[in-house]
C-alpha cells in the first residue's frame, strides 16, 4: 500500500472481505502492533495493544496502555506482509505488524466474509444545538459539513501559529490531554502527559510513553475552539485543519478530568489568540 493511501498499478496489497466489525473485533485480538493514523498533517504512532474498538455513536472504552481507536462501518481493510491498513475517504490507519503479532489472527481475517455494514445517519450540524451535543458525537463526524457551519455554532477561530507552543506548554506544565488523529475512516487516540516535546525538525512531536504525537504547522491552514458535552461536563476541543479544511487533529479533554484539570485546560484554552481574519 503506497504511502498515501492510493494503490499503485503493481501494488502488492490484497483487499480484506471483512467489514467494519469483523475488523474492529479482531484488531484486539493481535496482539502487539505498531499502530499509525497518519494524514497530510498529522500523525499518531502507538506500539502495544488495541483496546476496545467502538463504532459512532458506541462510548469511549479508554485505557491509556491500550491503542484507542474509533471505526467508521466505511472503512476498507487490505493487507501485505507487514501491516493491515484502513481506507476511506482521507488519510490512513495502519497496524504494523510484530514478532508478538498473533499471525493466526491474521490469516483468519483474510479469510472473513463480508458483512453488511451499518450505515450512519449523518448529523445536521446547523439544526442541532450544540451545547447539548456530546463530544464523541463531533469526534465521530469531523466532516466538511460539520466544518462549515462552525462560524454559526459559536465557534473561536484562533491562530495556527500557536500550536507548537501550546504543545510545549502542555509538556511543560505535566498537564495531561487527549490527542486524536483522523485517517483511514478511523480516529485515533490516546490520553495521558506527555513526558517530552521535540521541535528540531519540521514536525512538531510530543512523546507520550509508547505513544508519539506529530503535527506539521506549515500544512496547517485554520484552528477553531469548539465546546461540547464530556464526561466532566462542557468541554473545549481545539480542532486543527488542514489547506484542503479537512479536520486532521483534535486536542481535548475526553474521560473523568478532576476539576483543576478542567479549569487548567478551559483557562488555557481561553487566553489562545482569536484569528482577526
Amino acid at each position: 500500500m503506497c504511502t498515501d493511501g492510493r494503490r499503485c498499478p503493481n501494488c502488492p496489497a490484497g483487499r480484506l472481505a471483512a467489514g467494519s466489525r469483523a475488523l474492529a473485533e479482531a484488531l484486539p485480538a493481535l496482539g502487539t502492533v505498531v499502530s499509525v493514523t497518519a494524514n497530510d498533517a498529522a500523525l499518531l504512532s502507538q506500539t502495544g495493544e488495541y483496546g476496545v474498538i467502538a463504532h459512532p455513536g458506541e462510548a469511549l472504552v479508554y485505557n491509556e496502555d491500550r491503542i484507542g481507536l474509533r471505526i467508521s462501518p466505511s472503512v476498507v481493510g487490505y493487507r501485505t506482509s507487514r501491516a493491515l491498513t484502513l481506507l476511506d475517504d482521507f488519510g490512513t490507519h495502519r497496524a504494523y505488524l510484530t514478532p508478538l503479532t498473533d499471525q493466526l489472527v491474521v490469516e483468519a481475517l483474510s479469510a472473513t466474509p463480508a458483512d453488511a455494514s451499518e450505515p450512519v445517519s449523518p448529523v445536521d450540524w446547523g439544526a442541532v444545538n450544540w451545547d447539548d451535543t456530546d463530544q464523541l458525537d463531533h469526534l465521530d463526524d469531523l466532516s466538511h459539513a460539520r466544518y462549515q457551519v462552525l462560524p454559526f455554532q459559536g465557534a473561536r477561530r484562533i491562530v495556527p501559529a500557536v500550536v507548537p507552543h501550546l504543545l510545549a506548554y502542555l509538556v511543560s506544565e505535566g498537564l495531561g490531554f487527549t490527542v486524536a488523529v483522523r485517517g483511514g475512516g478511523c480516529v485515533q487516540l490516546h490520553r495521558g502527559r506527555a513526558s517530552m516535546a521535540d521541535g528540531a525538525n519540521q514536525h512538531f512531536a510530543v512523546i507520550f510513553g509508547a505513544a508519539r504525537y506529530a503535527v506539521d504547522p506549515v500544512q496547517l491552514s485554520e484552528c477553531w475552539v469548539t465546546r461540547a458535552h464530556g464526561i466532566s461536563g462542557p468541554t473545549s476541543a481545539i480542532e486543527l485543519y488542514d489547506h484542503s479544511r479537512h479536520c486532521v487533529t483534535v486536542l481535548t479533554q475526553t474521560g473523568a478530568v478532576c476539576e483543576h484539570v478542567r479549569k487548567t485546560w478551559e483557562a488555557m484554552v481561553a487566553s489562545l489568540p482569536t484569528c482577526e481574519d
